[in-house]
């Protein structure tokens, strides 16, 4: 029986589509196609050419060609996955803003300027200056003196990071983690951002916003916000033609004039 052919060539027929999804890969399309004969060499040149992976069974009785893409690449609606994460940063904050120490300069301005004062004249070998006036601090200044005196310039802090991955195939053209990069949002505003379902095909879930929304603030201070900084958003090529697209939003006191608050 002779093969089928159009325009002089032998037939492809495509077949079902398979279709595959779980939450960390995203959506990924099996299209097969089958001829009579070696008639898929123009095909497997057009997927190569978009970069779309492809297994060829070649045979000059039938042969078979399977691409695997992300859904947009094969004509298919983009479908996106969302992935949450809560981590902790330990970061290195300088040893004068340690929340003690800081309680002790409000209640007693200046405090940390006499003892930094008296401890490089105790390192050059001179007597104390003038005494500082806020004897009532003097318990807390007394443990900033000793850590001065022994070189401690930094303490280690935990810090909250929200981070969020988008995945997406190669063809996707917008996303929100290029807005309102390196400002700072307040708690409220991050959530109302993350959980935002017109913005996430996952929004963030409610166990992970209960515990941002209980996180503890520090006491606040001049011109900084407790809040979190949004970072800009490196990107990822993986397989399958698909990119993930990385946010991370970190909770801090942050100078507002470095870090102007989100409006």
């Amino acid at each position: 029986m002779p093969n089928p052919r159009i325009n002089g060539t032998l037939a492809a027929v495509p077949k079902a589509p398979d279709i595959s999804w779980d939450p960390q890969r995203g959506q990924i399309i099996s299209q097969r196609w089958e001829s009579a004969g070696d008639g898929l060499s123009g095909i497997a040149s057009g997927y190569a050419a978009a970069r779309i992976q492809y297994n060829w069974t070649k045979s000059p009785h039938k042969s078979v060609l399977v691409a695997n893409a992300s859904s947009s690449q094969l004509g298919f609606p983009e479908v996106i996955c969302d992935t949450w994460q809560i981590l902790a940063n330990e970061i290195q904050k300088d040893i004068k803003e340690f929340p003690g120490f800081q309680a002790m300069e409000a209640a007693y301005p200046n405090t940390i300027g006499y003892v930094v004062r008296d401890v490089a004249l105790y390192n050059q070998g001179l007597a104390p200056g003038t005494p500082a006036p806020n004897v009532a601090a003097m318990p807390q200044s007394g443990y900033l003196a000793e850590l001065l005196v022994r070189g401690a310039t930094h303490f280690a802090l935990g810090q909250y990071v929200l981070r969020h991955t988008t995945n997406v195939g190669n063809q996707y053209s917008a996303n929100i983690a290029d807005a309102n990069i390196e400002r700072c949002y307040t708690t409220a505003q991050l959530l109302g951002e993350v959980q935002n379902s017109s913005l996430w095909t996952f929004p963030l879930p409610g166990r992970l916003a209960y515990k941002l929304q209980n996180i503890t603030a520090p006491p606040a201070q001049t011109h900084y916000q407790w809040g979190w900084r949004k970072l800009p958003s490196p990107e990822t090529t993986t397989s399958n033609n698909r990119v993930e697209i990385t946010t991370e939003y970190w909770l801090e006191l942050w100078h507002t004039f470095l870090y102007p608050p989100v409006t």
